[in-house]
């Protein structure tokens, strides 16, 4: 969340912090999931993935050691432009102006965690070429439609398969439409104790399962995760991610400031960030087919 540099108004606006109150929306839901590099420069970062190499056999004789090449391929990342400016008037110079500041300030901050996560989610989605080429669960694959222990350890096997080290403690997070989550509490192999140590139905949290960084995100912002739109079902391809298969940008990182403009007679909340994501490794991903609403298989 943006730290806004209020100077004197702070402590006016934690005053009146409580008399706030916003729409349902959704905030930033995928954070800490892909790698960030920050305090980039350019408007394109250039991300070299190296190929496998193998060691070599030889022999005991004083002779030259073979050299190895090492083939590289450059991925380029670009970064974009996104910025926010919101204004409170002058004439509204009230306590309740204080209360309006916080207000904004709470809007922007929400605004820019959506941007964030959509910067992710664009990485996979907006390339439909990429999206083809994935590996995918079919949606015959479980107990039901919908998302379920079947899939996940599908696409867990196929992503371990690929080689990538550091397959647990959640290096691998699932990027999930909340509306789904009830499909994964119709999976006994998730909800029973003979199978898991949490109580996902009595408790309402699936924070993780298989070791698998769970992440559900609502339908109320630019951050929602896709579907094909089909009425009465709904179908998503929803990603198992691992965490180095994308890589985000960041020129500037998210930052907002609250002025006040004297000669308009106005404060300015102004929310700007500088960032992009790509995928370097396809490899890394593995997506399921999922209906909304589900049903048995």
């Amino acid at each position: 969340m943006p730290t806004p540099q209020i100077g004197s108004l702070d402590a006016a606006s934690e005053l009146f912090n409580t008399e706030v109150t916003t729409k349902y929306q959704n905030s930033e839901k995928l954070r800490d999931t892909i790698e960030e590099r920050h305090g980039t420069n350019g408007t394109t970062l250039n991300v070299p993935v190296s190929d496998e190499i193998e060691m070599n056999q030889s022999n005991f004789a004083p002779t030259d050691i073979q050299i190895t090449p090492v083939e590289e391929t450059n991925v380029p990342v670009i970064t974009k432009d996104y910025n926010l400016k919101t204004v409170i008037g002058g004439g509204e110079e009230t306590l309740f102006n204080y209360d309006k500041i916080v207000t904004h300030a709470r809007l922007h901050a929400k605004a820019a965690g959506r941007m964030n996560d959509f910067v992710k989610l664009n990485a996979i989605y907006s390339d439909p070429a990429l999206l083809a080429s994935l590996y995918t669960v079919p949606i015959t694959v479980g107990v039901n439609t919908g998302i379920n222990q079947g899939k996940m350890s599908d696409a867990l096997s196929y992503l371990e398969a690929q080689g990538f080290d550091d397959m647990e403690m959640y290096d691998i997070s699932m990027w999930a439409p909340a509306q789904l989550k009830k499909s994964m509490q119709d999976d006994d192999r998730i909800v029973n104790f003979f199978y898991n140590d949490v109580k996902p139905l009595t408790n309402n949290r699936i924070q993780t399962y298989l070791d698998v960084d769970c992440r559900f995100v609502g339908e109320n912002g630019i951050n929602r995760i896709p579907s094909d739109g089909g009425v009465p079902t709904n179908q998503y391809l929803v990603p198992l991610v691992h965490k180095y298969a994308i890589v985000q940008s960041f020129n500037r990182d998210v930052k907002t400031t609250i002025t006040w403009v004297a000669q308009q007679d106005r404060w300015e909340l102004l929310t700007t960030f500088t960032t992009g994501s790509n995928v370097i490794q396809s490899n890394g991903i593995a997506m399921m087919q999922v209906n909304d609403p589900f049903a048995q298989n």
